[in-house]
């Protein structure tokens, strides 16, 4: 049986994972600074996985009430800035602790690869490919105007759904 991580209605295969919103540094630092739920290393990949349950529709112009009048395409680039933050934050904070400038360690059961490509990925439940494929251009797009991550660390970005995460071997059905 494999290690698992619950989020967002999905259990995450989480063999060789680093939790690093539980990162005492991480718990230390903040509202400002934001995680991914895990990060695994599988082979020559360093997995950054973040998880949603749903997404702003950019193209629904009528104001929500609940966030504040904001139209969809508001709400969707707030959300598309948000899951930026998250990766380039972990990304961050994960090379902080490989390279020792924090007391904060990798979990004794993780083991952290030497040369990697990194990936970016974007989980969210329930959701139809085409509808991923937008907040997909959204976020490479953000990310690419980010010039030292674009240029030095040059993640790749994947937005699925949970049938392709399924089909990836990233979740498990219950």
């Amino acid at each position: 049986m494999c290690n698992t991580i619950f989020e967002s209605g999905m259990d995450f295969i989480a063999d060789n994972a680093f939790r690093i919103e539980k990162l005492p540094l991480y718990t230390q630092l903040g509202s400002n600074v934001k995680s991914v739920e895990f990060i695994r290393a599988i082979n020559d990949k360093l997995l950054f996985i973040e998880a949603k349950s749903s997404f702003p529709n950019p193209n629904n112009p009528a104001p929500n009430p609940n966030r504040g009048n904001k139209t969809g395409g508001e709400l969707f680039r707030e959300e598309i800035v948000e899951i930026c933050d998250k990766f380039i934050h972990s990304l961050n904070l994960y090379s902080a602790v490989a390279i020792g400038v924090t007391d904060d360690t990798f979990p004794p059961d993780y083991n952290p690869p030497n040369k990697v490509s990194l990936l970016f990925i974007l989980v969210i439940n329930g959701f139809k490919m085409t509808w991923c494929d937008e907040i997909e251009r959204a976020l490479t797009n953000l990310i690419r105007k980010s010039i030292y991550v674009a240029n030095i660390w040059k993640p790749e970005v994947s937005v699925i759904n949970d049938k392709i995460a399924s089909s990836r071997g990233l979740i498990t059905k219950r």
